[in-house]
């Protein structure tokens, strides 16, 4: 019998050393860290970084939003201390960023810098950017990568280096992947695409690419520019079935994005693919009768 509880705690042991991590995948501030920087609060009136106010935190969050072009904030921010966490929802029908002020600062505490809160709040305007609060359906790995991805790009917009816009992620997510997030090494790539995306490079005409889409049952969508007035458009299936249209160009809309149309299942619908100059690739999809229309995001293969 003695054996077995020795054999037992060691099992025991190792597990309550592991770092705890809220849902988002963010590991949260022991109790050393909550004690330091209370400590650092009651000695000195220089923070390294603190919203000390929701207005200072929205703030940050206009200068987010200012780097995306041809887009307006459209959510509401507050502060609710005491859940260790930051996260985009939405709250009797608005949508919302709420974050927890002493946790977004313990997070610039532990990385060292300040753009480590910032990288979190970016990622919590990525989800609403990209839609992703509509379905209600919570977390899922290709909706974080995605907002990792808008948290990269948006900081290298401000003037974060590539390091200090990985910090968080790497000092703070979790190294294992889980059913609603992206492993750590997963996160720090698609933030670091899109740091990189957001750097100047040479303008290309062609616009040829397969894409990721948010629609149902859509592997992704084969893209190859004919000419500069046309497109073929192939959707692949899950099942592996594909559907191609030819698509004429339409317009410049929404700041120059190029739009590619056409009407598809005997007139009844019509697509528009739209290609903004930021490299964000959008889809109409409109149905005719009804005159209702869906939006899909893209994400370049």
């Amino acid at each position: 019998m003695k054996k077995n509880i020795i054999l037992l705690s060691l099992m025991i042991l190792p597990w309550l050393a592991q770092a705890q991590y809220n849902r988002c995948g963010i590991k949260l501030p022991s109790k050393a860290v909550l004690d330091k920087i209370k400590h650092k609060h009651s000695h000195s009136h220089d923070h390294m970084h603190s919203f000390r106010s929701v207005d200072e935190a929205a703030n940050y969050i206009s200068r987010i939003v200012d780097q995306v072009p041809d887009w307006e904030q459209n959510f509401v921010v507050q502060e609710r201390n005491g859940i260790n966490n930051a996260y985009a929802h939405i709250s009797r029908g608005r949508r919302t960023i709420t974050y927890d002020n002493i946790f977004v600062e313990s997070l610039d505490f532990q990385a060292g810098t300040k753009w480590a809160s910032i990288s979190v709040l970016a990622h919590e305007v990525g989800h609403h950017y990209y839609d992703h609060v509509l379905d209600r359906r919570g977390s899922t790995p290709p909706k974080e990568i995605e907002a990792d991805y808008f948290s990269g790009y948006v900081l290298a917009k401000m003037g974060a280096s590539l390091n200090e816009a990985k910090a968080a992620m790497a000092k703070l997510a979790s190294p294992y992947g889980s059913s609603t997030h992206p492993a750590r090494n997963q996160r720090l790539a698609a933030i670091e695409k899109g740091w990189r995306d957001a750097k100047p490079r040479k303008k290309s005409t062609m616009i040829s690419g397969n894409y990721y889409s948010q629609q149902k049952d859509i592997q992704y969508v084969q893209v190859q520019q004919r000419s500069s007035n046309t497109i073929v458009a192939t959707w692949v299936f899950d099942n592996g079935q594909k559907s191609s249209a030819n698509l004429q160009y339409k317009r410049n809309a929404y700041n120059g994005a190029k739009v590619y149309a056409a009407n598809y299942m005997r007139n009844t619908r019509r697509v528009e693919l739209y290609f903004f100059k930021d490299g964000r690739i959008r889809e109409r999809d409109i149905d005719l009768k009804t005159r209702r229309d869906y939006w899909y995001n893209f994400s370049k293969h």
